[in-house]
C-alpha cells in the first residue's frame, strides 16, 4: 500500500528526531509522499527537506504567525528568495485563537487565496471557528483554488458545502479522538473529497505510542479511518492516495536556482 501524508510539520518535530530519519521510518511502512505546510512563510530549512525522498513543501502564513511575515499584501512571488517553487499554498485561514484580528487574519488569506489562483496552487486551509466567513470569502472569488480543509474540526453539513464547492477534507488522528463525529463525516462525504494527514509532530491518534506524533502513523490512522468506512484498508489507501496526488502533482516539485 501507498500512503500520501498531506500535512506533516516535518519542519517542527521535537529536538533529537531528526526529518530525515522520520521520512525513512514513514517509509518503510509505506508513507511515500508527504507535504510540509509553511507556517511563516517557507518551512524551517525547506532546502534540506527537499532533499529527502518523498518529501514535498507549501508556503504559507497560519493565522498564528501573521505577524512574522512581511510579505502580506506585497504583489511578488513571496518565496523568490526560498529557492523553490511551492506545491501548495498555506496552511493560511482563521482561528478563534489567534491573537490578530479577524480583520488581520482576512487580509492574509484573501492574498494567500489570490497567491494561489494566480499560480494554479491548491491551498491549504486551517480553520478553527470561522467557517462560514471563511466559505463566503472562497466561493465569492472569481476563480476559486482547490482547497483543502487541513484536519477539518467543523460540522459535517459544513464539509459537505466546502466539498460541493470542490474542496477536499482531510482527516487526522485527532479525528479518531471523537470516534462519533468522525463515522458522521464519512457518512456524510464522499470518499473522492477525502485526504489523510498526521499533522506531525501534533495531533497523534489514541494508539500512537511513539515519543511524537510522526509520519510512521499514518498507516495506522488509515486502518482506523477504514474501519469507521467499513471499507477495507487497502482500497481506501487507494482511492486516498490518489485523491493526492490530483491535488499536489506526481512528482518531486522544482527547485530553483
Amino acid at each position: 500500500m501507498r500512503w500520501f501524508d498531506t500535512h506533516c510539520h516535518l519542519d517542527r518535530m521535537p529536538e533529537g528526531i531528526k526529518p530525515r530519519l522520520a521520512m525513512q521510518y514513514a517509509q518503510a511502512v509505506g508513507v511515500e509522499r508527504l507535504v510540509v505546510p509553511g507556517v511563516s512563510g517557507a518551512p524551517l530549512h525547506a532546502a534540506r527537506l527537499l532533499a529527502i525522498s518523498g518529501v514535498e513543501v507549501a508556503w504559507g502564513v497560519h493565522p498564528y504567525y501573521i505577524g512574522n511575515c512581511k510579505h502580506i499584501g506585497s504583489k511578488r512571488d513571496p518565496w523568490s528568495r526560498a529557492r523553490y517553487t511551492p506545491v501548495a499554498i498555506g496552511e493560511c485561514g482563521f482561528d478563534r485563537r489567534s491573537r490578530f484580528s479577524i480583520e488581520e487574519q482576512k487580509e492574509a488569506f484573501v492574498w494567500q487565496l489570490n497567491l494561489a489562483t494566480r499560480h494554479r496552487l491548491p491551498v491549504i486551509i486551517h480553520l478553527v471557528g470561522h467557517y462560514q466567513l471563511a466559505y463566503d470569502i472562497l466561493t465569492a472569488m472569481p476563480e476559486v483554488p482547490t482547497a483543502v480543509l487541513h484536519s477539518w474540526s467543523g460540522s459535517p453539513e459544513m464539509a459537505k458545502r466546502f466539498v460541493a464547492a470542490g474542496a477536499f477534507v482531510s482527516i487526522s488522528g485527532g479525528h479518531l479522538r471523537r470516534p462519533e463525529k468522525l463515522v458522521q463525516l464519512l457518512t456524510a462525504l464522499p470518499l473522492s473529497s477525502l485526504l489523510l494527514e498526521t499533522d506531525a509532530p501534533d495531533m497523534a491518534a489514541p494508539s500512537w505510542s511513539g515519543f511524537c506524533n510522526e509520519p510512521a502513523a499514518l498507516p495506522e490512522i488509515g486502518a482506523a479511518v477504514a474501519e469507521k468506512a467499513g471499507i477495507a484498508v487497502e482500497k481506501l489507501c487507494e482511492i486516498l492516495y490518489n485523491n493526492s496526488v490530483r491535488i499536489f502533482g506526481q512528482g518531486k516539485q522544482k527547485q530553483n536556482g
